[in-house]
C-alpha cells in the first residue's frame, strides 16, 4: 500500500496533528518560529501562529490557516504585522513540505496571488522606513558642509520635509507633495507627501515644546483616519523627528499607533532614539 493510501486511511486525528507537524517544521525550516493557535474537536480546521524578526526593529507576524476536506487541504497565510517578509517563500516551503509528505497534492490550488505582502512590493518600502530610521543622520550630515558654507537648518516641520522630500526624490520616481485626500467627516485635509506608485502616504510632525507627545498622538489618530479616504492609500508612515528629545517615551508612541488600521499598513517612527 502507497503511502498516500495510508495517509488517507488515518483517522481524521492523526491526518490533523500530522498536518500541524509538517507545517511547523516547515516554518522551523526557514526560521519562523510556530505553534497552534486553537484545537478543531472536528480535526478539519486549523490555525498556527507564526512570526520572524528580520531586523533589530522590525518583526513580521502572520498565521497560517489550513482546512482539510476529504483527501484535500487547502491553506493560506496572512500578515497580522506591517511588513510581510518572507511571507511569500515560507509559503512555497510549506507547500513543497506538504507535498512531500503526502498531505497535498502536486499543485495547491489555493495559492493566493501575490498580492502587497510579497517582497517585491515591499522592497521600496524597506528603502523608505530605512531612510527615515536614518533621516537625523542626513540631518547631521548636511550641517558639516565644506569650508562652514551656508545649509538648510531643520527648525520647523516644514524644514523637515523638505530635506525629505529631497532625499526621497533620489529614490522615487513619482512623489506628490501637499495631496489632498477626499471629504471626511465634513473637510479634506493635505498629505505631506504622496509616493503615487507605491500608494503611499507619508506624514511628518516636528517635535517641540509646542507639540509634545500628547498632541502628536491626538494628531497622529485624527490624520490617520482622514488619509485612509485617499484612494491611493494603501499604507501610511509617519516620520515625528524630535531632535530634542521632546517625547519620553518614543517606543510606546510607535507602538500604540502602528499596526493594520482598516485593512491600512500605519507605520510610526520617531528618530533619533
Amino acid at each position: 500500500m502507497t503511502d498516500k493510501k495510508i495517509k488517507n486511511k488515518m483517522t481524521p486525528q492523526k491526518k490533523y496533528y500530522g498536518i500541524i507537524k509538517t507545517i511547523i517544521n516547515a516554518c522551523e525550516t526557514k526560521g519562523w518560529n510556530a505553534y497552534p493557535e486553537n484545537k478543531d474537536k472536528d480535526y478539519q480546521v486549523g490555525t498556527i501562529s507564526i512570526s520572524k524578526r528580520y531586523a533589530a526593529y522590525e518583526e513580521v507576524t502572520g498565521f497560517i490557516e489550513f482546512t482539510i476536506a476529504d483527501e484535500h487541504i487547502k491553506y493560506s497565510i496572512q500578515k497580522t504585522s506591517f511588513y510581510g517578509y518572507g511571507l511569500d517563500s515560507l509559503l512555497e516551503v510549506i507547500s513543497i513540505k506538504l507535498q512531500k509528505d503526502g498531505w497535498a497534492r502536486s499543485k495547491n490550488e489555493t495559492k493566493p496571488e501575490k498580492k502587497e505582502t510579497s517582497e517585491a512590493v515591499t522592497e521600496p518600502l524597506t528603502t523608505l522606513s530605512t531612510i527615515l530610521h536614518n533621516f537625523d543622520r542626513a540631518v547631521r550630515q548636511i550641517r558639516r558642509r565644506y569650508n562652514d558654507r551656508g545649509t538648510i537648518e531643520i527648525k520647523d516641520e516644514y524644514d523637515v520635509q523638505d530635506l525629505l522630500h529631497t532625499i526621497l526624490r533620489a529614490v522615487f520616481d513619482d512623489i506628490r507633495p501637499e495631496e489632498y485626500t477626499p471629504s471626511y467627516a465634513g473637510g479634506s485635509s493635505r498629505i505631506d507627501l504622496l509616493l503615487k506608485k507605491e500608494k503611499t502616504l507619508v506624514e511628518v510632525k516636528f517635535a517641540s515644546s509646542k507639540l509634545k507627545e500628547k498632541e502628536i498622538g491626538e494628531q497622529l489618530i485624527i490624520d490617520i483616519k482622514k488619509y485612509q479616504t485617499h484612494p491611493d492609500c494603501q499604507n501610511i508612515y509617519c516620520l515625528v523627528y524630535d531632535p530634542s528629545g521632546i517625547i519620553r517615551n518614543p517606543i510606546g508612541l510607535e507602538r500604540d499607533l502602528s499596526g493594520i488600521q482598516d485593512k491600512i499598513g500605519v507605520k510610526v517612527l520617531v528618530v533619533p532614539q
